[in-house]
């Protein structure tokens, strides 16, 4: 049965990451990370999210301790001010969570158009 609707349809699963029973990395902290490799600033990369340093440096002490490793090497402030940068370790969790993310993307789309397949109009590709 192709289905009734007129839209066709698309599928975007939220992935995130637990230790045991406890999230500690999704879309948020994907982006933090993300803007720290790109500004080398935890706080420029809490900046350009609209996210309190506190809550940014808190939520790296959250992966960090959930992971049991260091994510990001902080230099502390001074005359010319701190930097940070993500360690392999950080730079490893990043790119793999970014492509499996995309894989599970692709993967729910394959299995929505199972589900909910779209009869093709004359002319029409997909």
């Amino acid at each position: 049965m192709i289905y009734p609707f007129n839209k066709k349809l698309r599928s975007n699963p939220r992935v995130r990451l637990y230790a045991e029973d406890d999230r500690f990395f999704g879309p948020g902290t994907k982006d933090l990370l993300a803007g720290i490799r790109k500004t080398g600033s935890v706080q420029q990369a809490c900046a350009q999210m609209d996210l309190s340093y506190s809550k940014g440096r808190h939520m790296i002490r959250h992966m960090e301790a959930a992971l049991e490793t260091t994510l990001v090497e902080r230099t502390r402030g001074g005359a010319g001010g701190g930097s940070a940068a993500l360690t392999p370790a950080g730079e490893y969790l990043l790119d793999q969570f970014a492509a499996y993310e995309q894989a599970i993307k692709r993967y729910a789309q394959q299995q929505l158009q199972q589900f909910f397949p779209i009869e093709e109009q004359e002319g029409e590709q997909t």
